[in-house]
């Protein structure tokens, strides 16, 4: 099996882990969400639009069907999409967002 196939299917299952339980989209929204909140190492640097960044956390915000990045920069919070940030974060963070966008990308 190739290196790219392996990470592939790595990812589907780790997909499959956090959205067993959901039955529709609103609810792998939420189990994304729970994840990020036990899994996930925040803060970590990102780039928004060539912006570097503190990523905070990242949840459901404001009844968006997008999972949301609370970013810091000079002192002031900022909200943004996930999908919008390049996040550079340990590699459990990392995995999750790439899980996250896969989804993402498929609705």
């Amino acid at each position: 099996m190739s290196a790219a196939r392996k990470a592939d299917s790595d990812l589907d299952r780790l997909i499959e882990e956090i959205i067993v339980d959901a039955n529709n989209e609103d609810e792998q929204l939420m189990s994304f969400e729970n994840a990020f909140d036990e899994e996930a190492d925040f803060p970590c640097p990102g780039t928004v639009v060539g912006e570097e960044v503190e990523v905070l956390s990242v949840s459901i915000k404001n009844h968006r069907r997008e999972l949301i990045a609370t970013c810091k920069r000079d002192g002031g919070q900022y909200d943004v999409a996930l999908l919008d940030i390049d996040v550079r974060g340990n590699s459990v963070t990392s995995r999750l967002i790439a899980a996250s966008r896969s989804v993402g990308r498929n609705r």
